[in-house]
């Protein structure tokens, strides 16, 4: 996703400087007197933290949810077009987790957090954050003020379903169900929220490493971040699939 230099000689070099930088943009928070609506927006992102579904069990250890706390917090305050929305935080977990568990060698699921160390934890949240900020720039739209990008994709999705099998677009009409009902959620938390735990490193994050000491590399095509720019259109076109497959059961 390009957070890694493909030289590999400048890796080193380039993760540190990140890795550096962010540790300088959290403590600078901490040490700024916030305003009130950064209250406000502090207080969001603590009220929604425990409505986390992705990596739920994750979020009961207090370093967990004090890293992606920072990591949301800290992109919001630089990033005040899209800010904070509810839903950012299933996209951070699955980013922090991932990265916690290179540490040990395990899949995300096989983590265990007490034996990752401060300077781990530091790491994988500079990490998280570079990343996160990477991930969400493909899709700004989604996160603005009215999230049009949403609005946008729910629109093709029911233009991509009334190509593709209209009887079950005709069935949703009849019935009054639009499109936007079901499919924001999908499209906010990028169906993180629809599938078991152990698919969320499938969908999303196993693109990060290319090389690691468990075999992910089979799976790096299928996930959202092999996708780059044309994540929204494979978002739409995922959506569809989902509608196909259980289209009989109306």
């Amino acid at each position: 996703m390009g957070y890694v230099p493909l030289n590999a000689d400048r890796r080193k070099i380039s993760l540190g400087r990140k890795r550096i930088k962010y540790t300088h943009l959290a403590e600078k928070l901490d040490n700024d007197i916030l305003g009130s609506d950064d209250l406000v927006l502090l207080h969001q992102i603590q009220i929604d933290l425990p409505r986390t579904v992705v990596y739920r069990e994750f979020l009961e250890h207090a370093e967990i949810r004090l890293a992606v706390q920072r990591v949301l917090f800290t992109r919001a305050l630089r990033n005040p077009t899209s800010s904070y929305v509810q839903g950012m935080n299933e996209l951070v977990v699955p980013f922090l987790i991932a990265f916690l568990a290179e540490f040990q060698a395990v899949p995300p699921l096989e983590l265990d957090v007490s034996e990752i160390t401060t300077s781990q934890f530091h790491v994988a949240e500079a990490d998280s954050y570079w990343c996160f900020c990477k991930f969400l720039g493909v899709m700004q739209n989604h996160y603005t003020f009215g999230q049009p990008g949403i609005q946008e994709s729910c629109f093709k999705v029911k233009e991509l379903l009334k190509r593709a099998d209209s009887e079950l677009y005709e069935h949703l009409t009849n019935e009054g169900v639009d499109v936007l009902h079901f499919a924001f959620r999908w499209l906010n938390c990028l169906f993180l929220r629809e599938f078991p735990a152990k698919c969320i490193p499938r969908l999303m994050v196993n693109h990060i490493f290319p090389v690691t000491r468990f075999q992910v590399k089979t799976f790096v095509k299928d996930t959202y971040l092999a996708e780059g720019d044309d994540l929204p259109h494979f978002i739409e076109h995922f959506c569809l699939v989902i509608l196909l497959k259980w289209s009989a059961q109306k």
